[in-house]
């Protein structure tokens, strides 16, 4: 795993590249960015790029979320929300909640 800095507004932000082995994909990891994924070697540059704008957007929406809602559940009820936010591709039960609040099917 190689660690890396990218500035963002005079801010420094790490950032991990991560070989997958026998492949031809690397897993980027930038949690100011909420990125953990693998994409392809090529892709990376383009990647790297966007990223700067990746961060401020998550920074941006991180900010305009000030209220909060609160309720209880079981904990066997919270294990199935985890594993379902999991799941979907969500490392939180929050923004899963969040989406399925907004966006209901």
């Amino acid at each position: 795993m190689t660690k890396h800095i990218i500035t963002v507004g005079n801010k420094k932000y790490p950032y991990y590249l991560v070989p997958v082995p026998k492949t031809n994909r690397v897993r980027v990891k930038c949690e100011a960015a909420k990125i953990n994924q693998e994409f392809l070697k090529e892709d990376i540059g383009d990647l790297l790029v966007d990223l700067p704008e990746m961060i401020m957007e998550e920074i941006d929406f991180e900010e305009r979320q000030d209220q909060t809602i609160r309720f209880r559940i079981s904990s066997t009820d919270k294990k199935k929300i985890m594993q379902n936010a999991v799941k979907h591709g969500y490392s939180n039960i929050s923004g899963y909640l969040r989406d399925i609040g907004l966006n209901p099917k």
